[in-house]
């Protein structure tokens, strides 16, 4: 009897300290400062498009949609906090009658971007320069520009990211876009380990009101936020006369004119669902995204409807993590400058390298 009263004990403590909805999200954004080290994967793609093309032939619309409609992104990749390292490969794949299959390594760390060229049929790329990786020198860029070095400081970035979403979450209504979902009934990838999900929907009703609490509440809170916060206005570049512009251009939308912008989105967007599953695993780290968008749209008695969904993943959070490429070396790298001269000499004649 006493170990039946202590189970009952330790589910009902269990039930009565579960989050809710925006009390989980909040705790993963805060939470996911803490991740210093993560692997990445993700895919992008339209499950469904069909939009009139004006101007062209049946056979030609047809193409390009079913060139859209088979096309999927998607990308891996790896994160280190110190010494600061990310590595992303992109890949886009095309069927149909025009299939085209590439590949885009990218990698970066506080000081350089380096983007691996790829050879892409119908561009006019040098096969001198294909598989080469163009390097972008930040530094130098922000010296000849005058302007400082770029912040590339992802931990920083987050925390700024988390900021603004406890703005969100501020004015956010809990009980008319989140739901607490069942794990088995999300829909989630097998490999997807999360203990939690929350689900965000928004349809052409709640539109309305939601842009409104943007305009209205959270963009207004979150320009002043950047404002009063100078490591925000370095890492995003912004001046005070950026400010001040952000502040007017608000203005501009607010009152009647969001009002009558309002009225003509309403006449654009026939449909709409959007639906988010954000994943959150034991330690509370979000580890799982997806959202699927689907509407109808009438532009100018034009109608048309599409279908894009997209999926992320991380894990071995906090872990060692593999690199596939690396940080670039050598003779595998091309600068701005020779690049611009190959290209230049592709064409018959040698270009200038412009300023950057």
């Amino acid at each position: 009897m006493l170990s039946l009263v202590l189970a009952v004990a330790v589910v009902l403590s269990g039930c009565s300290s579960s989050k809710s909805p925006k009390e989980a999200l909040q705790a993963s954004m805060s939470k996911s400062s803490d991740m210093k080290s993560y692997s990445f994967k993700g895919s992008a793609k339209f499950e469904d498009i069909n939009f009139p093309q004006e101007g062209m032939s049946a056979e030609e619309s047809a193409a390009m949609l079913n060139t859209f409609k088979n096309a999927e992104l998607t990308w891996t990749g790896a994160y280190r906090a110190d010494p600061m390292l990310m590595e992303i490969n992109m890949q886009l794949a095309l069927k149909g009658d025009m299939a085209i299959n590439f590949s885009v390594p990218i990698v970066m760390n506080k000081e350089k971007i380096w983007i691996k060229i790829p050879s892409i049929p119908m561009l006019p790329i040098p096969e001198t320069v294909v598989g080469k990786f163009l390097e972008i020198d930040l530094k130098k860029l922000a010296e000849d520009a005058g302007e400082p070095l770029p912040n590339l400081d992802v931990a920083k970035q987050q925390k700024f990211v988390n900021d603004m979403l406890a703005i969100v979450f501020k004015h956010l209504d809990e009980k008319t876009y989140l739901t607490s979902v069942k794990v088995k009934d999300a829909g989630l990838p097998e490999d997807a380990e999360v203990n939690q999900v929350v689900r965000f929907n928004l349809d052409k009703a709640k539109l309305e009101p939601f842009l409104k609490t943007i305009v209205e509440k959270i963009a207004p809170e979150i320009i002043d936020a950047i404002s009063k916060n100078t490591e925000y206005r370095d890492m995003l570049g912004m001046k005070a006369e950026d400010i001040d512009a952000a502040k007017e251009g608000l203005k501009e939308v607010q009152g009647e004119n969001l009002n009558k912008g309002l009225e003509e989105m309403k006449k654009v967007i026939k449909t709409l669902e959007i639906t988010s599953n954000i994943g959150i695993d034991k330690k509370d780290f979000p580890t799982y995204y997806d959202a699927t968008i689907k509407a109808a749209l009438d532009i100018e008695g034009q109608s048309g409807n599409f279908t894009l969904k997209t999926v992320s993943q991380m894990n071995n959070i906090n872990k060692e993590v593999k690199f596939e490429v690396g940080e670039p070396k050598g003779d595998s790298i091309i600068t701005m400058d020779e690049m611009n001269k190959q290209m230049g000499g592709m064409f018959g004649a040698d270009t200038a390298t412009p300023s950057m």
